[in-house]
C-alpha cells in the first residue's frame, strides 16, 4: 500500500488533534472540543428542514460553486451588513467547511516550490494543504510576548522571492489571540 500513496502525502505527519479526538472518544464523561464538535444535538428546526428537502426531492448535485440562491443571499448579506460587494456569479463559492475552501484556494494559487507563510501556532490543516499543493509551508512564530499576534518584523524576515501567500487566522485557532485593525495595518503595509 505504501507504494500506492504519493510521496507528498506520506511526508505529512498525522494530526495531533486527531490523536486527542480518538483518545477522548474512549473516555466517559469527556466533552471533546478537539475537532469543533458541539456537545448538543442539532436543533430540530435544522433537522426538519433537511428532512423536508429530501422529501421534496432536493437530492441532486448542485453547481460546483454551490446553490445559486445561497450565493445570491450571501451576496446581499455581505453588502447589507459589511458594505462588501462580491458577485455571486463569479466571486463566490460555497464549500462544506473552511478546510475545503482553504484547500481549494491554496491549490488555485500555489505552484510547486512556492512558499506560503503561516502564522504559528495555527490550525493543523494549513501546512498539509500547502504541502499537498506542492508548496512549502514557512512558519512564522507568534510569541506569547506579543500575545500570539503576528509581528510585522517577523513577517518581513520570512519573505523571500518564492513567497506566494500568507495565511493568517485571527481570532487564532488554537490560541484564541485576536488582532485588531491597528495590529493588521502594519501587516498590510508589509505584504502590499
Amino acid at each position: 500500500m505504501r507504494n500506492f500513496i504519493s510521496d507528498r502525502t506520506l511526508q505529512i505527519p498525522p494530526s495531533g488533534i486527531r490523536k486527542f479526538f480518538d483518545l477522548a472518544l474512549t473516555m466517559k464523561d469527556v466533552i471533546s472540543l478537539g475537532v469543533g464538535e458541539p456537545d448538543f444535538r442539532t436543533p430540530w428546526n435544522i433537522c426538519e428542514s433537511g428532512i423536508y428537502s429530501v422529501e421534496q426531492g432536493q437530492t441532486s448535485y448542485t453547481s460546483n460553486r454551490g446553490l445559486q440562491s445561497l450565493r445570491d443571499a450571501l451576496g446581499l448579506h455581505l453588502a447589507n451588513r459589511y458594505q462588501l460587494n462580491y458577485s455571486p456569479e463569479n466571486e463566490m463559492i460555497i464549500t462544506t467547511g473552511v478546510s475545503e475552501g482553504l484547500d481549494i484556494a491554496i491549490r488555485a494559487i500555489v505552484n510547486p516550490g512556492d512558499e506560503v507563510l503561516i502564522a504559528e501556532p495555527s490550525y493543523v490543516s494549513y501546512a498539509p494543504c500547502v504541502c499537498l499543493a506542492g508548496g512549502i509551508p514557512v512558519p512564522i512564530e507568534c510569541s506569547e510576548t506579543d500575545n500570539f499576534r503576528l509581528n510585522p518584523d517577523a513577517l518581513q524576515n520570512k519573505i523571500t522571492p518564492k513567497t506566494k501567500a500568507l495565511i493568517i487566522n485571527f481570532p487564532n485557532n488554537p490560541t484564541g489571540a485576536v488582532m485588531k485593525k491597528e495590529d493588521l495595518e502594519p501587516i498590510a503595509d508589509v505584504v502590499t
